[in-house]
């Protein structure tokens, strides 16, 4: 199956035992019923229900593994650090040690758990791709360059960090619906999505349109034929 490289990802490893309670407490998924083997994507949301980054967090048992991005990290570290206060958490950046890719057009039939493969963590975090992780060591290359991995989301209209998962938009609109659950304690941002969602009015929406059938300024990502773009 194809791989592309994730240049922009990052990885940080989450201690303490307020870790979990300390991320669930800050976004968008439910995560404090997470177990040992289990990997999850949650959004990490401001006052008003922006995005700060797309987090996808690995139970390792004694620590948390999460995944965050490189363009984002210094925001959202400023976002959560002050936050900490008493609990029991510490974050530390191990990017340097570790390389990642993204496995696409599988199907996956375990998502929401992650397995170690020759090295590698495979984290079946969709139905159609998995993102792995590895130290530098290990064989990981990429097989494919970024053009048909966008062409690919594009068809499958899957939102992507930089693109639609920007600090301009909410989960929502950026096609992360799946990432808000509806029955889960406070967190920042949540009165906001949760009117959203209560009223069917999340404003924009994240759509894939023929090229030139819309203003350039909603389009998101620009494909050969049909691109992804944010509309009403």
């Amino acid at each position: 199956m194809p791989r592309v490289a994730y240049d922009d990802a990052s990885l940080t490893v989450w201690q303490g035992a307020d870790a979990l309670q300390f991320i669930d407490g800050l976004s968008s998924n439910k995560m404090v019923d997470m177990i040992q083997g289990e990997v999850r994507q949650t959004v990490f949301t401001t006052t008003k229900a922006k995005i700060v980054d797309l987090a996808t967090v690995f139970h390792m048992g004694d620590f948390l593994a999460v995944q965050l991005h490189t363009s984002q990290l210094e925001r959202l570290l400023k976002h959560v650090t002050p936050r900490i206060l008493d609990q029991k958490v510490t974050i530390v950046d191990v990017t340097s040690r570790n390389q990642f890719c993204i496995e696409y057009g599988i199907h996956n039939t375990n998502v929401g758990q992650f397995e170690s493969l020759d090295g590698v963590t495979h984290g079946h975090v969709d139905e159609r791709y998995s993102l792995l992780i590895a130290s530098l060591d290990v064989e990981s290359k990429p097989t494919v360059d970024q053009a048909l991995f966008h062409e690919w989301r594009i068809e499958n209209q899957i939102p992507w960090n930089g693109f639609e998962v920007t600090g301009k938009n909410h989960p929502l609109s950026a096609g992360l619906n799946q990432l808000v659950h509806p029955a889960k304690g406070c967190y920042i941002g949540q009165e906001i999505l949760a009117r959203m969602i209560s009223r069917g009015r999340q404003g924009k929406k994240l759509t894939r349109v023929e090229n030139n059938s819309v203003d350039e300024k909603f389009i998101t990502t620009q494909g050969q034929s049909h691109s992804l773009a944010i509309i009403r």
